[in-house]
């Protein structure tokens, strides 16, 4: 970033016109602050919170014999992610091994349930107790921080956010440095240097000079200032979330989302670290090109592909041209500017998903509607939970203009078959709806063609009224025919996110046209979705990478908002064919 600027000894590199856009929020500001904030194992700290436990009591989380989530303390004993809950034990005999809270057949509500391993069968995992924490967490940042100008926070995940600094940044410059409120009215004068008693008083561990000694022969300038000042309010805001939530957490701060995103993994856990313009180079240097934001799927395996190299240091060496030529236009340009350090997307409050979905495996099969009652009526509490919760970040609450119902007769290789039909807008939203709604779908299913025994079903609400953008196709969770016998995950275009598609393959997607009631249905093939296209589709968008989980059970590549549907789906098949544990 620092071929972007000059100095001069006597003025500063930096205009009147980068500091109104430092105060607007513009991407386009060389002052700008951005910070990534990431609850260090999250899940893992919300149980040992919840239990009341010391922190450095080695901890691992568990869905029915496999571990998806270690504190740190259990890292030091070897203890891995998708280990089994026999190799645990040897290898940490004091582990507290939590289960993860479940739905069960016949309850109105999720809970922690000490005879979990005992209902395989009749229990679906909850992570309603961690998009709960995660929604107080957001709750305290947004209490913290100044409500004018508007925050600019943006949930990258259930365990990490963005947050752009920059106009409250703005604002205490103003104050602490009143040379920087001159009648100076030129946008293009260049700012007067600080002064050398603004030096910052960077912590011992919050600046990366392991990598690029510190050089104190650069003249102090305005954009160290400013990130000093924002690594000053996300100190602040780490330490309330330690004291209010118990939970420690990790940042990176720095001019963009790409470098804030590499520093804030850069000493985990607990600590925070400052990117400032004069390291970028040296810092990204360290790292592997498909490590950066937006590299890691389907153009970071065609860079590596192109140009015979997943090294920043060599992608470097590669002229904009050549870039150009090997990548196109668009992705050869961003590619060269990303592994400079240059990068402008905003921090904007994500969109929500234009879907959710509640899926449950069977086994045993459900044998009668009747079975399949009580699963409809606990779908529809999750949901409405879930709506709920994602309703209460939002100025105004969002309601589905869609459900359907995904049923799947004989398992995942079998023909399965979708129902969907409009909400009227006058029908209010809760689990009293949803599961009438729903029941009405399965029981014209039921009425049309044998539906028993049944594996498998979902439920599905969609087509949000609030920013609707017409629904991307839900693709099938159920491969058809011999095909690859493993999950997936599918990779949406536009507002680029993982799809949870636990319990809808091999029968088809949601139309993106609206049905006016059951009797007008849509019943289609599916499409097959397979982790090897998955990683050929769309990039993930920041903090979604991150979080993807690689199954140990199949290489899949899982949402970890997905993880623990997508392991009942491995219990289930286990139990149905014992030959297939191994995989």
């Amino acid at each position: 970033m620092t071929d972007s600027f000059c100095n001069s000894s006597s003025h500063s590199q930096f205009t009147r016109r980068h500091l109104d856009l430092l105060g607007e929020s513009s991407t386009e500001s060389p002052l700008r602050v951005v910070a990534l904030v990431d609850y260090d194992a999250f899940y893992a700290q919300c149980e040992t919170v919840r239990l009341g436990l010391q922190p450095t009591e080695p901890l691992a989380v568990r869905q029915w014999n496999a571990v998806i989530a270690i504190n740190y303390p259990a890292r030091e004993h070897g203890i891995k992610r998708g280990m089994s809950v026999e190799d645990v034990r040897r290898l940490c005999p004091s582990l507290t091994l939590q289960h993860v809270a479940t739905w069960r057949e016949g309850h109105p509500t999720w809970a922690y349930r000490p005879d979990v391993i005992d209902h395989l069968t009749t229990d679906k995992a909850a992570l309603d107790p961690y998009r709960i924490e995660s929604r107080k967490t957001l709750k305290l940042v947004k209490d913290l921080l100044p409500s004018h100008p508007t925050q600019r926070i943006e949930k990258a995940s259930v365990d990490e956010f963005f947050v752009d600094l920059s106009s409250q940044v703005h604002d205490i410059l103003l104050q602490r440095f009143p040379e920087l409120s001159g009648r100076e009215t030129d946008p293009d004068a260049r700012l007067p240097m600080p002064e050398l008693s603004s030096q910052p008083q960077w912590s011992p561990d919050e600046l990366i000079s392991n990598v690029s000694p510190v050089d104190d022969t650069e003249p102090l300038d305005w954009d160290e200032i400013a990130l000093d000042i924002g690594a000053e309010i996300v100190r602040n805001i780490r330490k309330h979330i330690k004291q209010e939530m118990r939970y420690t957490t990790s940042a990176g701060i720095s001019h963009n989302k790409v470098l804030a995103k590499l520093a804030s993994g850069y000493r985990k856990p607990n600590r925070q670290t400052t990117v400032r313009r004069r390291d970028v180079g040296p810092f990204l240097a360290s790292y592997k090109a498909t490590k950066i934001l937006g590299l890691g799927g389907k153009l970071g395996a065609k860079l590596v592909e192109t140009l015979g190299s997943d090294s920043i240091r060599d992608l470097l060496q590669v002229s904009h041209k050549d870039m150009i030529s090997n990548l196109g236009s668009v992705q050869g340009d961003w590619v060269f500017n990303v592994i400079r350090g240059h990068e402008t997307s905003p921090v904007v409050r994500r969109t929500i998903v234009q879907s959710m979905l509640s899926a449950k495996t069977f086994t045993p099969f459900l044998q009668n509607i009747e079975q399949a009652e009580r699963w409809l009526r606990i779908f529809a509490a999750d949901l409405k939970g879930r709506l709920d919760g994602i309703n209460a970040e939002l100025d105004r609450p969002r309601r589905p203009k869609t459900i359907a119902v995904h049923h799947h007769i004989r398992g995942r290789f079998g023909p399965t078959r979708n129902k969907q039909m409009t909400i009227s807008p006058h029908t209010p939203i809760n689990q009293d709806t949803l599961f009438a709604l729903s029941m009405a779908l399965l029981k014209k299913m039921d009425r049309e063609e044998p539906s028993w025994p049944c594996m498998g079903i979902s439920v599905s609400i969609g087509n949000f009224s609030e920013n609707a953008h017409q629904g991307k196709s839900i693709a099938s969770f159920f491969e058809a025919g011999k095909t690859r016998k493993r999950p997936s995950v599918e990779l949406q275009s536009g507002q680029t996110k993982v799809r949870k598609l636990y319990g809808l393959e091999g029968g088809g997607h949601l139309c993106e046209h609206d049905f006016e009631d059951p009797d007008e249905e849509d019943s289609t093939e599916g499409r097959n979705i397979t982790p090897d296209k998955a990683s050929e589709g769309q990039d993930l968008s920041p903090g979604e990478k991150a979080s993807l989980y690689t199954c140990p059970k199949c290489n899949s590549l899982v949402a970890e908002q997905d993880v623990l549907e997508h392991l009942d789906w491995h219990v289930a098949l286990a139990l149905q064919n014992p030959s297939q544990q191994s995989e």
